[in-house]
């Protein structure tokens, strides 16, 4: 009994001081920086190809990433669909007491949709298999202030193999590079890398495909160009930067063809269209050569509208059509006479 009353104050020294050096280790791991360090905790996992959907809902911003595959490889169509508070309603007017107050106004919503294929293909890598610094275990209720899962950015659900993921995001690491996201299922909560979730917070702006071509046009050394059947081929003129000559004539600069090419070279989308509004007049096709190889083409399409032509392009990169800036198109349209006689 006498050693039992001895033994009972050591130990519980010894739980405080277990208890305390837990709390101490959880905080340290929470503040422990991410920087330089390899994402080895799998969350879930999969490979990028087996990706068929991927879907975010915030507050202000809905995503929907759909796969899709074709012969020059694995491309995305997304939809975004943001959410603007709608400005407060004017002040009831002077009705009496039996007024009816006016409708709460509703929020106005956009829609976008557009082809991803460069960025989303480096989304989806970062999502299957989903990878994450440390796992913090699970949390007590108390402490989700701590980590922003008091009130939550959003949630990811990912579709891989037919099995549906999902995480809710919470708030940035201390630093702010990286985020807190938590398991709806298991309740573990993990540290990921921030540049995933920034691209779904942004996705109009960070995952919509600019880029018309996969591929340098500085690598291609032939082109084939079609203006309503008239056709005529350039190569390249070694040694000479953005220089172009006939087909027929390869040693002879031909500088309009090669300031044509560089503003052909020069587009890029700002926003697409699956398929025109109005009938579409094929300007011109151009094909991309590589050692006689095609690598890719382009075509540029004018779109009569009512605030003025509208010009699109598509490639076997973009798939559906880009809307591309009216000055810039223009002035190809303007120049290919010179071009192709």
């Amino acid at each position: 009994m006498s050693l039992a009353r001895d033994v009972a104050p050591h130990l519980a020294v010894f739980g405080i001081a277990a208890a305390l050096a837990i709390t101490v280790a959880t905080r340290e791991q929470k503040k422990a920086p991410t920087a330089g360090r390899e994402q080895d905790v799998v969350v879930w996992q999969g490979r990028p190809e087996a990706v068929s959907t991927v879907r975010f809902e915030s507050k202000k911003l809905t995503l929907r990433l759909d796969s899709r595959r074709d012969d020059a490889g694995r491309w995305y169509v997304a939809e975004v669909v943001k959410t603007t508070p709608a400005a407060a309603a004017p002040p009831a007017g002077d009705g009496g007491p039996a007024a009816a107050p006016p409708p709460a106004p509703e929020p106005r919503k956009e829609t976008s949709r557009f082809v991803s294929v460069g960025q989303g293909d480096k989304l989806v890598e970062g999502l299957a298999p989903m990878l994450a610094y440390r796992a913090l275990g699970r949390l007590e209720e108390a402490r989700a202030g701590e980590f922003g899962f008091d009130d939550p950015e959003g949630t990811l659900f990912v579709t891989v193999s037919g099995t549906e993921h999902s995480l809710v995001v919470g708030g940035p690491t201390p630093g702010g590079s990286d985020r807190y996201v938590k398991s709806p299922a298991s309740g573990e909560v993990y540290a990921v890398n921030g540049e995933t979730i920034r691209s779904l917070q942004f996705a109009d702006s960070r995952l919509i495909e600019r880029e018309v071509h996969a591929f340098k046009v500085e690598d291609i050394d032939r082109v084939r160009i079609d203006r309503g059947g008239q056709r005529r081929e350039l190569v390249r003129v070694p040694d000479k930067k953005d220089g172009w000559a006939d087909a027929a004539s390869p040693g002879a600069l031909d500088e309009t063809s090669g300031n044509w090419m560089t503003k052909l070279g020069r587009l890029r989308a700002a926003t697409y269209v699956e398929k025109p509004e109005g009938e579409a007049t094929k300007i011109v096709r151009v094909e991309y050569l590589e050692r006689d190889k095609v690598k890719g083409w382009i075509e540029l399409h004018k779109v009569a509208g009512a605030q003025g032509a509208e010009y699109l392009v598509q490639t076997e990169h973009t798939r559906w059509f880009g809307k591309v800036t009216r000055s810039a198109a223009e002035s190809l349209e303007t120049d290919l006479t010179s071009v192709v006689k």
